[in-house]
């Protein structure tokens, strides 16, 4: 009998549900006229059903459930740090949701991103050892709850600062949750490879709606979710691996992070306020460069590839591998971008 790992489960069958639920959610928009309407600030030119969050959220904590199940000492070993992580997640979650059908001014929901946050940190989630370079590993203390929560509201908004083109976010954070998924696995850590897994199959079974043209957004509900269990499985690293902590994670959101920071430098140097949004992300960068937006999206899944594979090469510390799957990053960059640039060009 072929014994097939909890991880792939838990991905296949939270994949196959978000398949299933996204079209009723897009029926339910369209009855009840819930749209992402077009914008001076959007890409898309006409509305587009929003509520995609509602079948991540649905999707991934029922896909974990299997995972669970055939992994029972995994799950009472860990019950309080679960049940903390999904009432924090409900929290985020119902508050993307009332962002995306009401609106909410930026300070409620800062307020209520660090109400989860504390939250989770009640159920003994938390940074517990901070990394500092060129000195040593030491203990947080009564500083990781404070630190926790500002790494957490840092990590839950950076997902959604690049959900601007279709299959974008979507598509990073597929990546991203590849490489969270394959170093929990070299580093051992069976949790955080199971919490990986689910955001592989929702955001991956996501995306044959989400690309380009997109028929349904994730919102709100569905960005900061996702932002915030990339937060979580982040806290989750070994102090084993003392010159990874926190570094590492950090390098595999790359691509928003450096979007979250680009952003943040930019509007305050322009003396404006950092939480209110406009249309000069890099996405948006390039578009005005005349780059097609298909194009646009796989150079950020490239550049997310890329820092991905510079985790592996960190963690495995093998840099002949490392060299190998840079080589082999490079020709796929050449193929795909080439391909890409033809297939616009022929439009």
């Amino acid at each position: 009998m072929i014994d097939i790992p909890s991880y792939v489960i838990i991905s296949i069958l939270s994949g196959y549900l978000c398949y299933l639920f996204v079209p009723i959610i897009c029926k339910y928009c369209v009855e009840h006229d819930l749209y992402d309407m077009p914008g001076p600030r959007k890409i898309h030119k006409k509305p587009i059903p929003r509520l995609g969050g509602v079948a991540f959220f649905a999707a991934y904590f029922l896909g974990l459930l299997p995972g669970f199940l055939l992994l029972p000492d995994l799950f009472w070993s860990n019950i309080k740090s679960l049940i903390g992580i999904f009432a924090g997640g409900l929290i985020i979650f119902a508050l993307g949701l009332v962002d995306d059908i009401r609106g909410l001014k930026p300070l409620t929901k800062l307020s209520w991103q660090v109400v989860a946050c504390l939250v989770l940190v009640a159920f003994g989630v938390r940074l517990e050892y901070i990394n500092i370079p060129f000195y040593k590993l030491i203990d947080s203390g009564v500083w990781g709850i404070p630190l926790t929560v500002i790494w957490l509201v840092a990590i839950i908004n950076t997902i959604n600062i690049i959900d601007g083109l279709d299959g974008l976010a979507a598509g990073v954070s597929a990546i991203i949750a590849i490489s969270f998924l394959v170093l929990s696995q070299i580093m051992g850590l069976a949790l955080p490879s199971l919490l990986a897994a689910g955001i592989i199959g929702i955001t991956l079974a996501f995306l044959k709606y989400n690309y380009f043209p997109a028929s349904i957004f994730m919102g709100d509900s569905g960005a900061l979710l996702l932002g915030y269990l990339f937060g979580v499985i982040s806290l989750f690293w070994p102090k084993s691996f003392a010159t990874v902590v926190m570094f590492v994670p950090i390098l595999a959101l790359g691509v928003p992070i450096i979007e979250v920071f680009t952003t943040f430098t930019r509007r305050m140097y322009a003396g404006k306020k950092f939480y209110i949004a406009d249309k000069r992300h890099i996405f948006h960068y390039l578009l005005d460069l005349g780059i097609p937006e298909r194009v646009a999206v796989w150079l950020f899944y490239l550049v997310s590839i890329q820092f991905a594979l510079a985790t592996f090469g960190i963690v495995g510390g093998n840099r002949n591998i490392l060299i190998v799957l840079q080589t082999v990053f490079i020709i796929l960059t050449a193929i795909i971008v080439s391909r890409n640039l033809k297939l616009e060009n022929r439009r």
